[in-house]
């Protein structure tokens, strides 16, 4: 029952990810510290190595449909890089009430952040098969993966939820090409935390790993496929609803 509960949360929580460019993270680790009883930091660990196998299967797919801005996706992880690196060594050593309290805290942040983001945007009028885009429009995204590229070290966090707002509404890009970029971003980050995670915590449960990923190969190519089909309205609000009523019991457990 425990495998299959891993291999169906896999195949939902990388096909909503992969869809929507939202890090998986930001469901994993709550699931795998309230249904399974892991450590935060175990979850955290746990989390980022699932991430990786979900990410390069949608990376994977999201590469072969042409898709990838590759020059930016690279650049965000060139700037992400030092924060993931500092966040992944700092966590391991902070107490368990502190790092569920912060999870819950980012949990309510990004339920805020989806209400209030205005990413209907009409105009999707740039070229997308360009791999040239201004300097002073970029410039002022890079803040965006430098700061949460620590979250996402430290909480097993994603950065998509954060920056593809920053694409569609500064650049220009369409839902799908955005989420495509930054899926490959996600993937060499969580590679990166996971394995400084690994050796420094040793926090892994690799039955959970195995069981979670095998869901989370499938559900990536499935939502790297739908990406451009599925009702982006409705699962925006689920996703909205999931995340406050999580972040709450999270910060409550922690108090």
């Amino acid at each position: 029952m425990l495998e299959l509960g891993l291999v169906l949360s896999g195949l939902f929580i990388a096909t909503t990810s992969m869809a929507v460019g939202i890090g998986g993270g930001i469901l994993w680790t709550p699931l795998l510290i309230f249904a399974y009883g892991l450590t935060p930091q175990e979850a955290i660990t746990t989390s980022l190595l699932i991430q990786v196998v979900g990410m390069g299967s949608g990376s994977v797919a999201y590469y072969r449909a042409g898709l990838v801005k590759t020059r930016l996706s690279l650049l965000f992880f060139l700037v992400a890089l030092p924060g993931v690196i500092i966040g992944s060594f700092i966590t391991v050593n902070l107490p368990q009430e502190t790092v569920q309290m912060a999870l819950g805290i980012m949990s309510m942040t990004l339920a805020i952040l989806f209400v209030t983001s205005q990413e209907d945007i009409q105009e999707d009028i740039i070229d997308t098969t360009s791999q040239n885009y201004i300097k002073e429009k970029i410039a002022p995204i890079l803040p965006i993966p430098a700061f949460f590229g620590f979250i996402h070290g430290s909480l097993s966090l994603g950065i998509g939820e954060w920056l593809i707002p920053a694409l569609r509404n500064r650049l220009k890009l369409d839902m799908t090409t955005s989420i495509a970029t930054v899926i490959p971003m996600m993937f060499l980050l969580a590679l990166v935390a996971s394995l400084i995670h690994y050796f420094v915590a040793d926090t892994i449960h690799m039955k959970y790993f195995a069981w979670g990923a095998a869901g989370t190969l499938i559900g990536g190519q499935i939502g790297a496929h739908i990406s451009r089909r599925i009702n982006e309205r409705i699962l925006k609000q689920s996703f909205i609803y999931l995340m406050t009523l999580t972040g709450i019991h999270l910060i409550f457990q922690a108090i």
